[in-house]
């Protein structure tokens, strides 16, 4: 039996190799697969018949909204753009998921490349709050850099931030021209957002390291202070990419948690909450340092400090 999503691509190589196999007389062609869908496909395949509505698991799983990664760089990014009243427009990424609480940094999605154009039309349309768009790196290449020069030389008066994780990661890590390697692994030139930048007209241009967070709060606090167009680069591999940590494990000591909380505000699942006091999960920290960063009381630390 092959189960897979649309169409039968592993069902017909599997065919093409003499294997005999059951697949889309059962499974559906269109639509997602969730557990109700699949239980009336085994129902098919054993022959009974069943109706989808009736078919529902017998458990209760517990919710699992999306959310950024542990140690995702990009939730330092969102997170300085918590300390002010902006609107962010942003499009199709991993950074999406900044629309969720806590962080619920984004005002807008509409689609790739949107995070940059729309900044500049709600500038132009006299919106009198500071907007901030947002963009990844892949989809800067692609569908950023027209809206970026349109923000020059149109005199807009917009900050953009492009989220540089080095891969397209949302989509499957494919690389993009940003990477210095094509598609085929092959080594290639790399293009430099800050140049591209500047190139289109942009006078304030800065690259920060997302992971440290006072000076990307010192970054986004200056821009956004500014009366002309900036770019900030957001840049730090993605460590589903990398497939490593990004730094030590981090530690909580409950004798110097005052369980004030704004650990929590990061919103990464590595950080667990059930009452009490928050508490860090070992299967899932990343070593970021971030919450170590925002707690005020020295009560997180990295695993060999800590030690």
């Amino acid at each position: 039996l092959v189960v897979e999503e649309l169409e039968p691509v592993i069902e017909e190589r599997v065919r093409v190799l003499g294997i005999p196999c059951v697949g889309k007389e059962v499974v559906p062609i269109i639509g997602e697969l969730s557990p109700s869908v699949l239980a009336v496909s085994r129902a098919k395949l054993e022959g009974r018949e069943i109706q989808r509505d009736t078919a529902k698991l017998n458990v209760e799983l517990p919710g699992r909204p999306p959310v950024l990664c542990p140690g995702c760089p990009h939730r330092g990014l969102f997170h300085a753009l918590t300390k002010h009243d902006v609107v962010v427009t942003g499009d199709i990424g991993c950074y999406s998921l900044a629309v969720f609480k806590p962080l619920d940094r984004t005002d807008v999605i509409l689609c790739m490349g949107a995070g940059v154009s729309m900044a500049h039309g709600f500038d132009k349309a006299g919106l009198d709050k500071k907007i901030v768009g947002v963009v990844g790196d892949s989809t800067f290449f692609h569908s950023g850099i027209t809206g970026l020069l349109d923000i020059s030389y149109n005199r807009g008066c917009s900050t953009i931030v492009v989220v540089d994780n080095r891969t397209t990661a949302m989509t499957g890590h494919q690389d993009h021209p940003g990477t210095g390697r094509t598609l085929m692994g092959e080594t290639t030139i790399e293009a430099d957002i800050a140049d591209i930048a500047r190139a289109c007209g942009f006078r304030r241009v800065r690259v920060v390291n997302p992971y440290d967070l006072a000076a990307t709060q010192a970054a986004v606090d200056e821009e956004l202070g500014t009366d002309e167009p900036s770019l900030i680069v957001s840049r730090a591999p993605c460590p589903l990419h990398q497939r490593k940590p990004v730094g030590k494990q981090r530690l909580l000591d409950d004798d110097k948690c005052r369980s004030c909380r704004v650990c929590l505000k990061l919103g990464c699942p590595g950080l667990e909450y059930q009452g009490g006091k928050p508490r860090i999960n070992s299967l899932l920290c990343a070593g970021c340092s971030m919450c170590e960063q925002v707690c005020r009381f020295g009560a997180i630390q990295a695993e060999a400090d800590h030690e």
